[in-house]
C-alpha cells in the first residue's frame, strides 16, 4: 500500500480543521484573540501545510526538495511544542479550591495529544531513511488534529450516556484500524499503525479515567504556578 494520495487526505484534514475552528478562531481573526492562540494556530497550520507539500513532492518524485523542506520541521516542531505549552498554561485559572476538573481534563488532553505527536514525529525522523515507516509515522502526526477539530464542530447530537470524547477518540482508532486492515498484506512498515493504535488507546484510556486524581491535580497546580504566561 502506497500513500501517493495522502496529500488529498491532508487537504481534507485542513478543511476539517477550518470547519471545526471556524466559530472559535477563524471567524474572529479581525477581533481580539489571545496571542498564545495565534501562536499555536500558526504553528499547526504550518504543520498541515508542510504535510500537504511534502506529500505532493513525494508523489511527483521531488525527493531532493522534499528532504530540504523536511529540515524545517526541526525548527517547526519545537515551536509547536512551545506554543501548546504556552497556550495550555495561559488557559489555566487557579481557584480557591485549586483547578476546575474541566481544566484538569483539558490539560491532560492537550498534553497527551502533544506527547503522541512528539512520539510519532520522533519515530518518523528515526526512520527517515525508510520511506515506508517515515510516511506512516508522519500520517499519524496528523491524526492528533482530529479530536480538537471534530470536537468543535457544532453537530446536533442528542445527549450521550458517555463522554463526547469517546466519539472523537473512536474516530481516530477506527481510522487506524481501517489502515491496519488495508495493510494486512503489506511487507514493509505495516507495524507502524498497530504501534500507534496502542499508543493512542493508552493515552485515551488515561484521559477518560485518570484526570480526576490527586497526582494529576498536584502536577497541574505545579504547572499552573510556573511563570510561563
Amino acid at each position: 500500500m502506497t500513500f501517493h494520495k495522502s496529500g488529498h487526505y491532508f487537504i481534507l484534514l485542513f478543511f476539517l480543521v477550518l470547519i471545526g475552528f471556524w466559530e472559535s478562531y477563524f471567524s474572529k481573526l479581525l477581533s481580539e484573540i489571545d496571542l498564545y492562540i495565534h501562536f499555536h494556530a500558526i504553528t499547526m497550520l504550518l504543520w498541515i501545510g508542510m504535510l500537504i507539500t511534502q506529500a505532493y513532492l513525494i508523489k511527483y518524485r521531488k525527493r531532493a526538495l522534499h528532504k530540504f523542506i523536511g529540515k524545517f520541521s526541526y525548527g517547526l516542531v519545537p515551536a509547536i511544542i512551545i506554543s501548546l505549552l504556552l497556550l495550555a498554561h495561559s488557559q489555566i485559572t487557579i481557584h480557591n479550591y485549586g483547578i476546575s476538573y474541566s481544566r484538569l481534563y483539558i490539560l491532560f488532553l492537550q498534553l497527551s495529544l502533544l506527547m503522541i505527536f512528539i512520539i510519532a514525529y520522533s519515530l518518523a525522523i528515526i526512520y527517515r531513511r525508510s520511506p515506508a515507516h517515515h510516511a506512516r509515522y508522519m500520517i499519524c502526526t496528523s491524526l492528533t488534529l482530529i479530536d480538537p477539530a471534530v470536537a468543535r464542530i457544532p453537530l446536533e447530537i442528542p445527549p450521550l450516556p458517555f463522554s463526547y470524547q469517546v466519539l472523537t477518540f473512536s474516530l481516530i482508532d477506527l481510522i487506524l484500524i481501517a489502515l491496519i486492515f488495508m495493510e494486512r498484506k503489506q511487507k514493509h512498515g505495516r507495524e507502524v499503525f498497530p504501534i500507534m493504535l496502542v499508543i493512542f488507546i493508552f493515552f485515551q484510556g488515561f484521559n477518560l479515567t485518570w484526570t480526576d486524581n490527586v497526582i494529576w491535580e498536584e502536577f497541574s497546580l505545579w504547572f499552573a504556578k510556573i511563570p510561563l504566561t
